[in-house]
């Protein structure tokens, strides 16, 4: 690992709608093979931990220091990281494609849930009952354990019709949750994939004109 540092996050937008879905879009693109990796280590995975506020302040803190203290085990979790990303990605577009689970997929992110929830503690708060992280337990594989408990919450309790792909080869293929209204939401944005999409058969249009 070269640093144990929080790094920053290299990119300021997430269109996945849900973090595990962001977790899943961390490299360039699905649809072509991918040319960026941007949790490169497990600094980079710190950083886009902190982005995305999977964890407060203090916790952060502890997880830097665990991993300028223990190297080498960063870099297992690192590695572990980016399995558990392929794994999840694999079984959400399982679900996207009405197709069996990967074998393994799901006994993996059970797994995970529930050592998520070995660290964590019930707490009473003015809206009602929630659980916080134990800072005292978390691990270097706590983004994991994060992620985990949102695919989770995700595949048990949301619509997944609405879970989609950008489509390819003109888009990304990164994942989203579909939120519109009318579940119209066709790419990953139209700031990126969609518009890029536009421009590029508004260009054929006048191609075919010209000839």
């Amino acid at each position: 690992m070269q640093d144990a540092r929080i790094a920053a996050w290299p990119v300021p937008f997430f269109f996945g709608g849900r973090t595990c879905l962001d977790f899943v879009n961390t490299v360039n693109s699905r649809s072509r093979p991918a040319t960026k990796d941007y949790l490169s280590d497990y600094a980079a995975l710190l950083g886009w931990s902190a982005q995305v506020d999977l964890f407060d302040a203090p916790s952060l803190v502890r997880l830097r220091a665990l991993a300028e203290a223990d190297g080498g085990g960063a870099e297992a979790a690192h590695v572990r990281a980016i399995r558990f990303r392929e794994t999840l990605f694999a079984l959400f577009r399982s679900v996207i494609e009405g197709c069996d689970p990967p074998e393994g997929g799901l006994e993996e992110l059970s797994r995970l849930a529930g050592e998520a929830r070995q660290r964590q503690r019930l707490a009473r708060e003015p809206a009602g009952f929630v659980w916080n992280w134990d800072e005292s337990r978390l691990d270097l594989d706590a983004p994991l354990h994060a992620v985990a408990l949102c695919a989770e919450a995700m595949l048990t309790g949301d619509d997944l019709g609405r879970l989609k792909a950008c489509p390819g080869p003109e888009g990304c293929g990164w994942l989203f949750f579909d939120e519109t209204k009318n579940a119209s939401r066709r790419w990953c944005s139209m700031d990126h994939c969609g518009g890029t999409a536009k421009a590029r058969r508004h260009a054929a249009r006048v191609r075919e004109k010209r000839a």
